[in-house]
């Protein structure tokens, strides 16, 4: 029987991993960690499946929630091949590297203070791992560049088309048979919206897509159009810089952060904000932005016509990156107007809770929150309004504007979400994953009303698709 078992990021955003059962082959999409609050972060300590029993693993992208659990996979007895794009297995690199770092770290933690039992105090891995696991990643190129099927097993073929969403990200095609005749399961990972500065528009699949696996973070709600999102983010940061205030911008080192300083860049360049200091205060942020820059054929046309040929993006004369603590600190007591951008993108860790615990009462300051926060942390806590908050066991009044710009999301609204199935020939069957129940049935009846000829499903964790 061919079957796909979910086994997270169903019913919920993170800890991606969806289970291909084939006659032939157990295909793994995706292997990420869950994130959000303590006891969903717990669930991290084991695997739901035997990791000798997969024979491959197709990687999306290398946001954590949907690799963060490779190195622990490997270690735990995987043997196969890992397909990804070239960029993301890059990516993987810098991002499985930090991971390890705060997995000793927090295991370190739990030793000293005796937190859990002691099986539970050992890291699950640590930078020892990352190797063996980038040295299991197989590159395959996006459709665009290769222009064929990638043949990974006997009778099963892969396609990558870019998914838009950060650099390397890709929409997975899977060709397969289910009863004699040829199956096509495609599997978006996240989807990026349209018209995005830096990367490619999502590609949409040339073939006859079966079994549609998609994304639904944002399955409600729709966003600004660019262009007017740009004017609002132009007259907020000069408002700001007038009052001489400082802009906390809190972004995921990998995707958010590179979009978010091609921004300002463009602004500043066309006269739309001052000229005023910049720091990415986050090693991890610059590490992958030197990826971005080995890979800067993956950037859109627009990017060369907004900056001009052999002029990169993601530099320019009022922008520092910051590596050391000492650097870090240091921004805690200049004055403004400036902006830090710095990692962690929903502020549940990391040097931007510093920067917060010394910025947060004042008035004067801004806090730019630029994508989703999850169940748990402090982003979704400061986005429901909470007006005192506890940064490193201080706690502080919340002064300081909070606002945001969900529209710079490196995920497709609801309408683009819809557009995009839309696009696809042959659909049969769609299932919404990555997504709060809400979010999710918001789109499958958004998606149901719109084709009733197509079964719409929302799996929760567990749930076991036949194909």
């Amino acid at each position: 029987m061919n079957t796909l078992t979910f086994y997270g990021a169903a019913g919920g955003v993170t800890g991606s991993k969806h289970l291909l059962t084939l006659d032939q082959a157990q295909i793994l999409l995706d292997c990420g960690t869950f994130q959000g609050l303590p006891d969903i972060r717990e669930r991290n300590r084991s695997l739901p499946f035997p990791p000798d029993s997969i024979d491959y693993v197709v990687l999306s992208h290398a946001h954590l929630d949907h690799c963060g659990m490779l190195p622990a996979l490997v270690k735990r007895g995987f043997k196969g091949p890992i397909f990804s794009t070239p960029a993301t297995r890059d990516v993987a690199f810098h991002m499985l590297s930090d991971a390890a770092g705060i997995e000793v770290q927090d295991a370190d933690y739990r030793q000293r203070h005796h937190i859990g039992s002691p099986d539970d105090r050992e890291p699950q891995f640590t930078i020892d791992d990352i190797r063996p696991t980038i040295d299991r990643f197989t590159g395959i190129p996006y459709v665009r560049e290769a222009k064929q099927w990638h043949e990974i097993a006997d009778g099963i073929r892969l396609k990558f088309y870019d998914a838009g969403h950060i650099l390397g990200s890709a929409v997975t095609v899977l060709e397969f048979s289910v009863g004699g005749k040829p199956f096509r399961l495609a599997y978006t990972g996240d989807v990026g919206p349209s018209d995005m500065p830096l990367l490619h528009n999502p590609e949409v699949p040339e073939e006859e897509i079966d079994l549609l696996l998609m994304e639904s973070t944002y399955g409600s709600r729709v966003h600004q159009p660019l262009e007017q999102s740009l004017d609002r983010l132009a007259q907020t940061i000069t408002t700001i810089c007038k009052r001489g205030g400082k802009m906390i911008v809190p972004a995921f080192s990998l995707g958010r952060t590179q979009m978010f300083v091609y921004i300002v860049h463009k602004l500043t360049d066309e006269g739309r904000i001052p000229r005023f200091p910049i720091y990415v205060d986050s090693p991890l942020a610059s590490d992958i932005t030197d990826v971005h820059h080995a890979h800067q054929g993956n950037y859109d046309k627009e990017t060369a016509e907004d900056f001009g040929e052999g002029h990169g993006p993601l530099a320019f004369r009022n922008l520092t990156y910051t590596r050391s603590v000492e650097e870090s600190k240091g921004l805690n007591d200049a004055k403004g107007p400036l902006m830090i951008i710095s990692a962690s993108g929903m502020m549940t860790a990391g040097r931007v809770v510093h920067h917060l615990r010394h910025s947060i009462s004042d008035p004067a300051n801004a806090v730019f929150i630029t994508g989703y926060q999850a169940q748990g942390t402090l982003g979704r806590r400061l986005v429901e309004g909470a007006k005192r908050v506890e940064l490193y066991g201080d706690w502080r009044d919340v002064g300081a504007e909070i606002l945001l710009f969900n529209e710079f999301s490196a995920h497709a609204d609801s309408v683009q979400l819809q557009r995009y199935a839309e696009s696809m020939s042959g659909i049969k069957r769609v299932a919404l994953v990555h997504g709060e129940p809400s979010q999710a049935d918001d789109l499958k009846n958004q998606l149901a009303a719109a084709h009733s000829d197509w079964e719409v499903l929302r799996p929760n964790e567990g749930d076991v698709i036949e194909l």
